[in-house]
Parts: structure tokens; C-alpha cells; sequence
């Protein structure tokens, strides 16, 4: 699951938004959570920043411009600006399962801009190992704990789904190389 905290354009309260994929292969299917209120989404993408999203049996265009720090959101007829003031995909399980982590996912469907990853390679915590870009915002995936690379399942320029594997960790955990 990744929450994502939005500051709306003037003096409005910050907005959490929960995005978790479900299950489902033939399309890219999500459920949405703002505020209280929760939405199962189906979202066809018609080109970068672009598509239709499908909600509650309406059928609304979309398309999401990223521009000086904010975040520029068309939704049928209808613009939203909105500035990204946290965007850590939140593990629900707490800090003791990062530790755990025996690969990177990623936490919204996107292109791969960049790997810093090699196999083998030690890594620290925090340290940044893929860069990706989603819905015109560029994210640094980060390292959540010491260790080392055991494969790297992603190339730049790939277009991945939300909560596909881009780098294994070695069983180990520690920061050695092989």
C-alpha cells in the first residue's frame, strides 16, 4: 500500500490518499482511499500523464501535469492543484517488516529511469537504488535497511505495474558483498 499526503493549492487541510492495487490481471485496478471514504478504481492510461479512470460505474478523462512543485490533477472538466508534501509509500506492517525485506517493489505503476543497483553490491539503508517516474513525478526508491543485491529484475525505460519486484535482497541481509 502507498499513502500519499496532498497540501491543496491555498490554505487547505493536507489530504491523505491511500492507493493499494487488488487483485486482478486483466486491468490495473486499485483501491482508493481519501479521507473516510473508500473507491475501487480501474485506470487505462492513454499516454504519459493521461487516461480514463473508472470509478463507481463513471467513466472520468484524466490527466495529471507535475509543474515548479505542484501538481496540476484535470478530472472530468474540473482542475486541482494540488502540492505533494510526503510521498513515502508507508509500510503497514511497521519498521520491523522493512528490516525483513527481502526485495523493492514498486509502489505505483510507472518507468524505470534509472537503477543504482548491481548484483552483488552492498548497499546502506536509505540508499537510493532505482529511480522511476509515475504519473509525470519522478520517485527515488530507497533502500529500507543494510544489505546487498542479489538480482535486479527491471531495466530502464520498462514500464511495471504497481508492487512488481525491481531488486531482490541477498538472504543474509548484511552489508558485505559476495
Amino acid at each position: 500500500m502507498m499513502k500519499l499526503h496532498f497540501k491543496p493549492h491555498g490554505d487547505g487541510e493536507p489530504i491523505e490518499v491511500a492507493i493499494q492495487k487488488t487483485d486482478t490481471k486483466d486491468h490495473d485496478c486499485y483501491q482508493i482511499t481519501l479521507a473516510d471514504r473508500q473507491a475501487h478504481a480501474e485506470i487505462e492510461s492513454t499516454g504519459p500523464g493521461a487516461g480514463w479512470l473508472r470509478v463507481q460505474g463513471r467513466v472520468l478523462p484524466f490527466r495529471i501535469l507535475k509543474k515548479d512543485g505542484m501538481l496540476s490533477v484535470w478530472l472530468a472538466g474540473k482542475t486541482h492543484k494540488l502540492e505533494l508534501i510526503d510521498r513515502t509509500a508507508r509500510r503497514s506492517t511497521g519498521s520491523t517488516a522493512a528490516a525483513k525485506q527481502s526485495h523493492l517493489q514498486a509502489p505505483m505503476p510507472g518507468t524505470v529511469l534509472k537503477i543504482n543497483a548491481t548484483p552483488g553490491a552492498a548497499f546502506e539503508a536509505h540508499a537510493p537504488l532505482v529511480v522511476m517516474e509515475s504519473m509525470k513525478m519522478e520517485m527515488t526508491l530507497s533502500a529500507p535497511h543494510n544489505g546487498r543485491v542479489k538480482d535486479v529484475r527491471c531495466k530502464p525505460g520498462q514500464l511495471v505495474e504497481m508492487g512488481a519486484v525491481l531488486v531482490t535482497f541477498a538472504e543474509d541481509g548484511h552489508g558485505g558483498a559476495a
